[in-house]
């Protein structure tokens, strides 16, 4: 699948959920958080309802789709920058104390990208870190560019267990400090949206529906599928000895 094509398609929906690691970690102290592969800011977003990012003097969300960091330049309080998550020059080293990259490392050269993050993070700070585990059994209808059956068509790998994806953080200088796996879930009610409702009803600020219209995003919650043999890894790490 063309690259544009997806980034322009493929919306990535705000809502006020944040995964747990995050809400356990990032804590009061963060000053300066990147999202690393921001797509439209989901997270970002997220933490901004539940009162994470309010003592947080720089956000930044990096992104290499021009139609990403267009829908993020409509986010307040984002410094946008469109770019290669793997190669960030306009951020100094050390500048960080939590970086969030979900969803990103089975899209992207894996070693270039930890060099990154750890060059971006500074020496105590922390990195929220998730990607997918596919078990034997697993697939999905998706085409990857490698050919293969996958999770999604721009995939260049989908980890084979939690221990394999664990090695690679430790392999690029990272501590890990807890990691969770659960049930890939697929909201039915985000898929309808997504391949129906915006292409045709073409509504103003589609990202944020589902923060809209309350009945869709209770659906949203509540009735998905589960992809055989799919699970979400989820880890915090650092690149410090010292783990606070």
């Amino acid at each position: 699948m063309n690259f544009e094509k997806y980034s322009k398609t493929f919306l990535h929906f705000h809502s006020d959920e944040i995964p747990t690691l995050i809400n356990k970690y990032l804590g009061g102290n963060a000053k300066s958080v990147a999202d690393l592969g921001a797509g439209d800011g989901s997270l970002l977003i997220g933490m901004k309802q539940k009162g994470l990012l309010k003592n947080v003097k720089n956000i930044v969300a990096v992104d290499l789709s021009k139609d990403r960091c267009n829908r993020l330049s409509q986010i307040d309080g984002l410094d946008v920058i469109c770019a290669d998550v793997t190669e960030v020059p306009q951020l100094e080293s050390e500048s960080f104390d939590f970086i969030i990259c979900t969803q990103v490392i089975e899209h992207v050269d894996q070693e270039k990208l930890l060099r990154e993050i750890k060059r971006l993070i500074k020496p105590d700070g922390k990195l929220y870190i998730a990607s997918l585990i596919k078990k034997k059994y697993g697939f999905f209808y998706y085409k990857t560019l490698e050919g293969k059956w996958g999770m999604d068509p721009t995939h260049l790998r989908e980890y084979a267990s939690r221990s394999e994806y664990e090695n690679v953080l430790i392999d690029g200088g990272f501590k890990i400090i807890e990691t969770t796996t659960s049930a890939l879930k697929l909201s039915l009610f985000e898929f309808i949206v997504r391949r129906i409702i915006v292409p045709i009803f073409k509504p103003k600020n589609a990202n944020s529906f589902f923060l809209k219209y309350k009945l869709m995003n209770f659906l949203r919650v509540h009735i998905n599928i589960h992809p055989p043999g799919y699970l979400i890894v989820e880890s915090v790490v650092s690149p410090s000895e010292i783990i606070k």
